[in-house]
């Protein structure tokens, strides 16, 4: 596979400074808000407020360093987050037992690790619900960086790109041991199976996050099928890779990435010969 430095490093800062203005655009998120707004004729009406979380003194540390690490990556690719990579290790080896990414507090009072505006909104919709099936009328949701699987996170994209892919795989279930439902550390921990050449162990944990009822791998289910119809071109499967595709074409119509993969599969079945480098493990978004 031809290296992607730059695009990888670009696309990894993206996702983990992002912060999104529109909603999240799948299907299961907007079933989650029509399912909701249903239920209110029968629920107690709960009001939301969603304010800014406090991190303790340790984890703004944790996050300034993040933050400069993908200030540097922006600009150099990941050349730049070669100075970070100690400190962020260390972060990690500190990162806290738990680290839940929607944790109650108390009564009404929620901690929800996002920073996916979208993702936030949906959940706090979750929270709101529950909330109503408790009888409460008011909930308070601390919206807070998800810090410790976002270092992950990098840390297994920078050995990916440098080929450390056994590393990768270890520091991504480092991160998946914290949120084991965190669709970007699956998307990435297939993609260090899938450059290592281990397609049926990268199709296995893309299959396994697939059949998960977690909301949050429902809403950004689309990356993940691509991912399984990388892997299926690789094992030559390409009926099924077809239908990994069209999956992801089913949740977001104006999937570039799948309608690119499928006019490939298209070539390959007329018989065209595959092409070096046609097919890369697709981006995270």
């Amino acid at each position: 596979m031809k290296s992607v430095t730059m695009r990888r490093a670009a696309l990894a800062a993206a996702s983990i400074l992002m912060a999104l203005a529109a909603p999240t655009a799948t299907a299961m998120a907007r079933q989650a808000i029509a399912t909701q707004a249903a239920n209110e004729a029968s629920t107690p009406r709960v009001s939301v407020n969603v304010v800014d979380g406090e991190l303790s003194r340790q984890e703004r540390r944790d996050l300034q360093l993040l933050e400069r690490a993908m200030r540097d990556v922006q600009a150099r690719g990941f050349a730049g987050l070669d100075r970070h990579l100690p400190e962020l290790r260390r972060a990690l080896d500190g990162a806290p037992a738990a680290y839940l990414q929607m944790e109650q507090r108390g009564k009404g009072e929620w901690i929800l690790r996002s920073d996916d505006l979208g993702e936030t909104m949906v959940l706090a919709t979750v929270i709101q619900s529950m909330a109503g099936g408790e009888g409460l009328s008011a909930v308070t949701v601390r919206r807070q960086p998800n810090v410790y699987p976002l270092i992950a996170l990098i840390l297994g994209s920078e050995a990916v790109e440098r080929r450390r892919f056994d590393e990768a795989v270890k520091v991504l279930d480092r991160g998946l041991a914290l949120q084991d439902d965190d669709w970007m550390l699956l998307k990435e921990k297939a993609s260090a199976l899938q450059s290592g050449g281990r397609h049926d162990e990268a199709l296995a944990v893309l299959d396994q996050a697939l059949a998960s009822d977690s909301l949050r791998i429902l809403m950004n289910a689309g990356p993940l099928h691509r991912g399984r119809g990388f892997s299926l071109i690789e094992q030559g499967r390409l009926k099924d890779a077809r239908a990994a595709y069209d999956e992801a074409l089913e949740l977001d119509p104006e999937d570039d990435h799948a309608k690119r993969q499928l006019a490939y599969l298209d070539g390959l079945e007329a018989g065209q010969p595959p092409v070096a480098g046609s097919v890369i493990p697709p981006p995270a978004t």
